[in-house]
């Protein structure tokens, strides 16, 4: 009996901490942003909300993220910030790419986090998700280049001290690696 008991443990054990994690990333158009176009400006990427509140400061973060990974790729990227373009506002596609063209830029990128859930700090009682959707345009005609979008989530186990902010990395390293050649 306690031999069953002990496989039994550790069945669970290892179901448990195996798969800390699910994610993806999935490229929507079949068109990725050449090695050419390597002057890249990003917008803040609109905050999530959570039960009808706006979770301030989620945008941010995760546009820097993104950012630092564009970087990875040996491109020039940065993050361009001001009254008209933040994280709280939506952004005017057309303001963007005017922005961006006067910037000289290749790519202008938008994105939007679609659901944000940090089981613990928020005590929803639901696992850690966080979910983006990120569009690239081409700031002289305004139009779409390509998008992605990407979710990850936690399983039902949470740690207290690993916020959904631990995926960040990983899920803007999958959608610059969905988009970028």
């Amino acid at each position: 009996m306690k031999k069953i008991i002990k496989i039994f443990l550790v069945i669970v054990l290892l179901t448990m901490f195996s798969s800390c994690a699910a994610r993806h990333a999935d490229l929507n158009r079949n068109v990725k942003i050449s090695k050419t176009q390597n002057n890249i400006i990003v917008f803040p990427f609109r905050n999530a909300y959570y039960r009808g509140r706006e979770l301030v400061g989620v945008g941010t973060a995760l546009s820097s993220t993104f950012v630092n990974e564009v970087i990875s790729t040996g491109r020039e990227c940065r993050l361009f910030e001001s009254d008209e373009f933040r994280e709280t506002k939506a952004v005017d596609i057309h303001q963007a790419c005017e922005y961006a063209k006067q910037q000289s830029a290749d790519v202008a990128i938008i994105g939007t986090i679609n659901e944000y859930i940090d089981g613990a700090t928020q005590w929803s009682g639901k696992v850690d998700v966080v979910s983006v959707s990120v569009n690239a345009y081409d700031p002289e005609t305004c139009t779409l280049i390509t998008s992605a979008n990407g979710r990850e989530q936690g399983q039902w186990f949470t740690f207290v001290n690993s916020p959904a902010t631990r995926f960040y990395e990983t899920l803007s390293k999958d959608l610059v690696t969905a988009m970028f050649d």
